[in-house]
């Protein structure tokens, strides 16, 4: 579809930005009422805790409130499959902010949580992977209920990703705006309209939230936040590999390579020191580079600027694979190699920083 074809569609799409702003504002000011529950100061100790000020972490009612308004604005045929994700995402969405207002929901409820949802997407959409592009490994998915178990799999530990990547000022809604241009670039150069109209709705509503929540802090994503948009950008993944043959999967991974590896080393780290893989630690890539940022005499007095500011050199980390993912879209072979040598890269970096302390 040509560029002044899809334009044309795009009215009403400017308030999913507008909508998350201005919730994300009016979370913000209404912190008296409601900063007891949604957020963790001084007095609440978490070992991953990278802050200090009293914050709310609802960000996620922002998110949603933008999709929910773009959508109820938007006059175009991406309405119903944008109805059907925001609709899936409900249940992850609500354990999420349950445990963001001090309830205290389990890591296993909260993935309970995020499987149902791919569930509901399952049902909703008719929809799930059908190839991952690995030799003989792609000839289960002929079997659906393989195919279907697996996408179920892979939806939830990427919902899960994102929560355990969000640590610092505007690095999970930063990777997020990223995930979701990427595909944008990706869908358009497929000319699959859908799958682009889709992207910017949730690109903007993050983009909403993203201008209070970096540099400044003055709102967080939140579990419900970081949980929503990981399984809404899974599926729109999907939908690009379901309605486009020639894209391969291993742009998908690359696209989404830092969540998705940071999670599975952080599984892996975990295992060996015979944890929990559910066990919260404060051994994750963003974590050490803010402990190592904090300790630099400029920053001693500044725990929030050393927390935006190790997000900023994060940022090339994770804009590189995705890049990758553009040039190599429907190259499978050069889009493996390329996985294989950042995930090395990824490997060598993080123990280089960890024998630094």
């Amino acid at each position: 579809m040509e560029l002044k074809s899809i334009t044309q569609l795009l009215s009403g799409y400017d308030n999913a930005l507008f909508a998350s702003f201005i919730v994300s504002i009016l979370i913000i000011i209404s912190g008296r009422v409601h900063l007891r529950y949604s957020s963790r100061g001084e007095g609440h100790f978490e070992v991953q805790k990278s802050h200090e000020d009293p914050t709310p972490r609802i960000g996620g009612l922002a998110i949603l409130a933008g999709c929910a308004y773009g959508w109820y604005e938007m006059e175009n045929f991406s309405a119903k499959y944008l109805g059907y994700i925001l609709i899936s995402g409900i249940p992850v969405l609500i354990l999420g902010l349950l445990d963001d207002l001090y309830f205290h929901v389990r890591p296993l409820y909260r993935l309970l949580g995020a499987s149902i949802s791919s569930i509901c997407a399952i049902l909703l959409l008719d929809t799930w992977l059908t190839k991952v592009d690995v030799l003989f490994f792609d000839q289960l998915f002929f079997l659906s209920p393989f195919a279907i178990l697996f996408t179920i799999f892979a939806t939830t530990g990427v919902a899960h990703s994102f929560n355990l990547i969000d640590g610092l000022n505007g690095l999970s809604l930063g990777i997020s705006l990223s995930t979701s241009f990427f595909l944008t670039v990706i869908a358009w150069i497929a000319a699959d309209a859908l799958v682009v109209l889709l992207c910017l709705i949730f690109f903007l509503s993050s983009l909403g939230l993203f201008l209070l929540n970096f540099p400044w802090g003055k709102i967080f994503l939140g579990d419900g936040g970081a949980y929503f948009q990981g399984h809404c950008l899974s599926w729109i993944a999907i939908l690009l590999l379901a309605r486009n043959s020639d894209i391969t999967a291993w742009a998908m991974l690359l696209i989404f390579f830092w969540p998705v590896v940071e999670t599975l080393f952080s599984i892996y780290r975990r295992l060996y020191k015979n944890k929990s893989a559910l066990t919260a630690d404060r051994e994750h890539f963003h974590q050490l580079v803010f402990d190592k940022i904090r300790r630099l005499r400029v920053f001693q007095n500044s725990s929030n600027f050393a927390n935006s500011f190790s997000t900023l050199l994060i940022l090339p980390l994770f804009l590189v694979p995705n890049l990758v993912a553009l040039i190599f879209y429907n190259n499978i072979e050069n889009a493996a190699i390329t996985f294989f040598i950042l995930l090395c890269l990824y490997l060598l970096a993080y123990h280089r920083i960890k024998s630094s302390f």
